[in-house]
């Protein structure tokens, strides 16, 4: 019987799914270990990027009671398309499932979540049903009045939770805990200089944490501050346009999302047309451009205000838009035809969050190891 060369067994593994992946964990121990590699998972999830080999996976958080039982869900379907399924996803934590919140978007897959019974921690990559409880930073807030935010430092190729505290003085405490040391630390404190949290949806991209900041007083405009995970460095820099003399009649409500590769600022601006600008070229202020503006009777049967774009088609022509009134509501938004197409998911229950994990990845599949001893063109 012949023996498969290691470089073909690699490009094979490469095109199977995640679930065929986990199925052949017990093929041998040496598929077991190869699996296992981080090199492999990482080149695994590159593939089924370039290749759109994956079908677009939504998890979202269900509360509502009168829809469905409190939990997660998946919702899966391809590019544009507009029937998809929801799948209830066994629950990350065995009790108290209605009070799970999904801290941020998710990366790779993995997404960070916190029970809010006991403010227990955690990773969870919903795709393999793998979970990483980590330990609590030693806040001298109480664990109810921090933010968190999840990433990725592919300097140091580590997942990372920041912990931050109440920012009602000029400073407030920030901790950083390291997947792989498991372990938490305190950084410097970020500087507040009279601005406050708009929201506590803290985004990941491009290698830090974004979130808006609002001023105390009402004569500065929103700002945008940022944590690099890799260097452990503040930043800030300003929102498109100063919102408060644009929008003068109300102040608007604003939100950070990823979209299409970009930072993305959502202004909702009350009964009026919503915004969402884009920024070219991150950290570059100049670079901000209007990409779509949706105006209140464009969308009869939603309310604006609860809008939220999900994910940029492949094409870049169609946006996929959420809204929460009664039952949530997914559909494709065309911008050029500035046209709506509904998506209707069987067994789709009320949405109260939303992170798109993109495509299943085998990202914290345990023990995390690597098998020096391959001969495969994968670790030369």
């Amino acid at each position: 019987m012949s023996i498969l060369p290691p470089d073909l067994i690699l490009d094979i593994l490469l095109r199977l799914s995640y679930k065929d992946l986990i199925r052949s964990l017990c093929v041998s121990k040496a598929w077991y270990a190869f699996i296992h590699d981080q090199r492999f998972i990482k080149a695994h999830l590159q593939r089924s990027i370039e290749t759109n080999s994956a079908p677009l996976s939504i998890l979202i958080w269900s509360d509502n009671p009168e829809d469905a039982p409190s939990g997660f869900f998946s919702l899966t379907f391809r590019d544009n398309e507009t029937i998809g399924a929801a799948v209830r996803t066994e629950q990350p934590f065995k009790y108290a499932d209605n009070y799970t919140e999904i801290l941020g978007n998710s990366v790779h897959g993995v997404v960070c979540i916190r029970n809010c019974v006991d403010w227990e921690i955690a990773l969870w990559n919903p795709s393999i049903q793998k979970l990483k409880k980590i330990p609590f930073p030693s806040f001298e807030t109480p664990q109810f009045t921090a933010y968190y935010g999840f990433g990725y430092d592919s300097v140091h190729d580590d997942y990372k939770v920041v912990g931050i505290g109440d920012c009602h003085t000029e400073s407030c405490q920030v901790h950083i805990y390291s997947l792989k040391s498991n372990s938490w630390k305190r950084i410097q404190n970020m500087p507040c200089n009279n601005f406050d949290f708009h929201s506590d949806y803290i985004v990941f991209f491009n290698g830090a944490l974004n979130w808006l900041m609002h001023p105390v007083l009402d004569e500065t405009p929103h700002i945008i501050r940022t944590l690099t995970l890799a260097s452990e460095e503040y930043c800030q820099f300003s929102t498109p346009v100063d919102l408060d003399d644009v929008y003068n009649m109300y102040t608007p409500t604003l939100s950070l999302e990823v979209l299409g590769g970009c930072l993305c600022l959502c202004v909702d601006r009350f009964g009026a047309a919503h915004d969402v600008w884009v920024m070219k070229e991150y950290g570059m202020t100049e670079s901000w451009t209007l990409l779509f503006s949706i105006e209140p009777e464009a969308v009869p049967w939603v309310h604006v205000h609860s809008f939220k774009p999900v994910v940029l088609s492949k094409n870049g022509e169609m946006v996929l838009l959420t809204y929460k009134y009664h039952n949530s509501v997914f559909f494709w938004y065309d911008l050029k035809k500035k046209s709506f197409k509904q998506v209707e998911f069987r067994g789709h229950p009320h949405v109260s969050k939303v992170a798109v994990s993109g495509v299943g990845s085998l990202y914290l599949l345990h023990p995390v190891i690597c098998w020096k001893g391959s001969t495969s063109p994968l670790y030369l």
